[in-house]
């Protein structure tokens, strides 16, 4: 079951992927103006999000429990690698299960050492325990013959490891208590309307578009601004 930040932001990103399809076919369409006399001269139609109003009905299922390193780590590759990765290629999923549980004397360390001095809460220092995990989780991952590399940024998986890893660890050290929700219709029918409960969300696009300028030094520099 999904945690409410990642089912309401899983909404939030797929509305994010359907601009980016809109827009995908506005190129197309542009193209297809430019090579026409007449149509060439016309404005080029776009989509653009202006406010989407949300209702979403789900219920609360309960603490979610302490994941060990092995698991929640497997898990994230998974999750961040998606259509990258090939669970079902056993050899090579056996093996990467077989170093999670490797790795994870360094992740009990970091635990052990964090506890050990004694802070109500992880911080910046601490987290340098545990910097290593994603640096080896990646450098093993890149010679998997199981993940193809294809759409997956490895900065992005390194990044994602780090910040799951450190989710969990303050989730272990700072008894952090995170809840499961429903959210599957059939599930939600079934229970009492009582024990619903309504997120109601408004999202608004806010685009950015590149800006290309010249420094004082001749330089050409790209950003992004709002648009």
């Amino acid at each position: 079951m999904p945690k409410l930040n990642e089912y309401l932001g899983g909404i939030v990103s797929e509305i994010a992927s359907a601009r980016k399809m809109a827009d995908i076919q506005t190129v197309q369409i542009a193209k297809e103006y430019a090579k026409d006399d007449l149509l060439k001269h016309f404005s080029i139609p776009r989509m653009k999000v202006g406010t989407v109003d949300l209702t979403i009905p789900f219920a609360a299922a309960g603490k979610s429990p302490i994941l060990p390193f092995r698991t929640f780590a497997y898990d994230e590759i998974i999750k961040v690698a998606k259509t990258d990765y090939n669970p079902l290629d056993t050899k090579n999923d056996d093996s990467l299960k077989a170093f999670l549980i490797d790795l994870e004397v360094y992740y009990n360390d970091g635990i052990k050492k964090v506890r050990e001095e004694n802070t109500s809460t992880i911080t910046d220092s601490q987290m340098e325990y545990f910097k290593i995990i994603p640096e080896y989780t990646l450098e093993f991952c890149k010679n998997l013959a199981n993940f193809r590399w294809q759409q997956t940024d490895p900065n992005f998986f390194h990044q994602s490891i780090f910040d799951r890893v450190i989710y969990e660890a303050r989730r272990t050290i700072e008894k952090i208590e995170d809840y499961e929700i429903i959210v599957e219709a059939s599930k939600l029918q079934e229970l009492d309307a009582k024990c619903l409960i309504y997120a109601k969300m408004s999202i608004s696009e806010a685009g950015m578009e590149w800006s290309r300028y010249e420094d004082i030094n001749g330089n050409i520099i790209e950003t992004l601004i709002p648009e």
